[in-house]
C-alpha cells in the first residue's frame, strides 16, 4: 500500500495556540497512523457477514449508528443499515484479515483511510471547543465513551468518537482537513490549545 501523506502537513505547527495564560485546556494532534477500512454488505446476508466478523476480530458488531464497538486500538463503526467502518492502527494489516476468501460474496472491502484524517481533540475544554461548531449535546450523561455521531462541524461533514472522558476522535473527509484544522486551531484560540506531533 502507498504511503498515507497528512493532509495537514502545510497547516501542521505544533506548539501553543491562542494567548491563554496557564496550561493548555485543550490538546489537539492528528491520528495519522491510523488505518480505515469499511465493509459493506446487503440487507439479506448482513447478520451472516457480522458473524464472520464478530469470529474474525473476536468482538461483536455494533447493532445501531449511535455506539461504537471499541477493542484496544480498533473501533468499529456502523454508519449504514449494512456499512460498517473498521478504525485501527496502521500496522493492525485489516486488509489482509478482511480478504474474500473469509468473508465471501456477502462483502465488499474498501480501504479508505486515505479519504479521511483522524484529529483527537483531548482535555477539560474538548466538549467546549467542538460545540463551538458541533449542533450534538457533547455532555457525557448524553453522549459517553464510545458514543458517535454523524454530523456537521462548521459546515463540514464529520464522524465524532468519544474515545475517553474528555477524549473525541473527528474523522473528516480529506477534502476538507485543511479547512476543518484551520477552524479547529482558530476556535481554540481562547481556551489555552497546544498542539501536539501528530501520532
Amino acid at each position: 500500500m502507498p504511503e498515507q501523506r497528512s493532509a495537514l502537513a502545510s497547516v501542521y505547527k505544533p506548539g501553543r495556540v491562542g494567548v491563554y495564560d496557564g496550561p493548555a485546556q485543550v490538546v489537539l494532534f492528528e491520528r495519522a497512523n491510523r488505518t480505515l477500512v469499511q465493509v459493506s454488505g446487503w440487507p439479506g446476508s448482513f447478520r451472516e457477514l457480522c458473524r464472520k466478523l464478530e469470529t474474525l476480530l473476536a468482538c461483536r458488531m455494533p447493532e445501531d449508528g449511535l455506539k461504537a464497538i471499541s477493542q484496544g486500538q480498533r473501533s468499529i463503526f456502523r454508519v449504514g443499515p449494512e456499512r460498517l467502518w473498521v478504525a485501527g492502527p496502521s500496522d493492525d494489516d485489516l486488509l489482509m484479515r478482511f480478504d474474500g476468501a473469509a468473508l465471501g460474496e456477502e462483502a465488499v472491502v474498501t480501504e479508505i483511510g486515505h479519504s479521511r484524517t483522524i484529529v483527537r481533540a483531548a482535555g477539560a475544554e474538548a466538549r467546549t471547543l467542538l460545540n463551538r461548531g458541533l449542533p450534538i449535546d457533547l455532555d457525557f450523561t448524553a453522549f459517553p465513551v464510545d458514543a458517535f455521531a454523524q454530523s456537521v462541524i462548521h459546515h463540514m461533514p464529520v464522524l465524532v468518537h468519544r474515545v475517553g472522558d474528555s477524549d473525541f476522535d473527528v474523522y473528516v473527509a480529506r477534502d476538507y482537513a485543511v479547512s476543518f484544522w484551520e477552524w479547529l486551531t482558530g476556535a481554540a484560540r481562547s481556551l489555552g490549545c497546544q498542539i501536539s506531533g501528530p501520532e
